[in-house]
């Protein structure tokens, strides 16, 4: 129940902390109900974020700073209009994507292929081999640039191929012949784009990172 005073259930996490104790109609015993109340009123406790979760927010914050000219307010309340730099266009791939004929051809042949994929897949000690050879340089803030791509249907994957970007994201150990890469912006993009590419299209390059890497943990 509540104190007679309490306005509304609109006071939000304020009117936890006018909740009292009734043991006539309670179904919990009087600890279970101020620990319940507490995450009513403070919600579940919080771990602390990581250096790589502050190295994240402060690029992404840096990244669209670089970008933004400035934000444009409408004088009659309308929504305000924000200006942004155009970047260089991106690089122009030099592979044309699998025609549909083809691709239904080979998926003939090989029923186990799998139709987004245009390559076969590395075999076990190959994918050792690239997860070993990465192990120097994958790190969290490291800038890289793709070299290689599958042939995808779209060509959505193939245009990626010679983008710069920054390592954003480690993969668990299932799959951790992947990385996730922050594209730097080409052209009119405004909003970030972060791709999950396999290592072995990915290279390490010695551009200076936009925001100081993180001290190690």
């Amino acid at each position: 129940m509540t104190e007679p005073d309490d306005p509304n259930p609109e006071g939000g996490r304020a009117g936890a902390g006018r909740l009292v104790y009734a043991p006539s109609f309670a179904t919990v015993d009087e600890a279970t109900f101020n620990e319940l109340a507490a995450l009513m009123r403070d919600g579940a406790p919080r771990k602390p974020p990581t250096p790589a979760a502050l190295w994240r927010r402060a690029y992404d914050e840096a990244m669209f700073n670089r970008r933004l000219v400035g934000v444009q307010h409408d004088l009659f309340g309308g929504k305000p209009t924000t200006h942004m730099h155009k970047a260089r266009p991106g690089p122009v791939p030099d592979r044309e994507p699998e025609p549909v004929e083809e691709k239904l051809a080979r998926i003939a042949r090989d029923r186990q292929a799998t139709f987004g994929v245009g390559r076969p897949a590395l075999s076990p000690e190959e994918r050792s081999a690239v997860i070993a050879g990465a192990a120097n340089w994958l790190r969290i803030a490291q800038r890289v640039r793709i070299v290689g791509s599958f042939a995808s249907l779209h060509g959505r994957a193939d245009r990626r191929v010679g983008r710069r970007g920054v390592i954003w994201r480690l993969c668990s150990p299932v799959f951790a012949d992947h990385t996730y890469v922050y594209l730097d912006p080409v052209g009119a993009e405004r909003v970030e784009k972060i791709a999950m590419v396999e290592l072995r299209d990915v290279q390490p390059i010695d551009d200076a990172p936009l925001v100081a890497i993180f001290p190690p943990a």
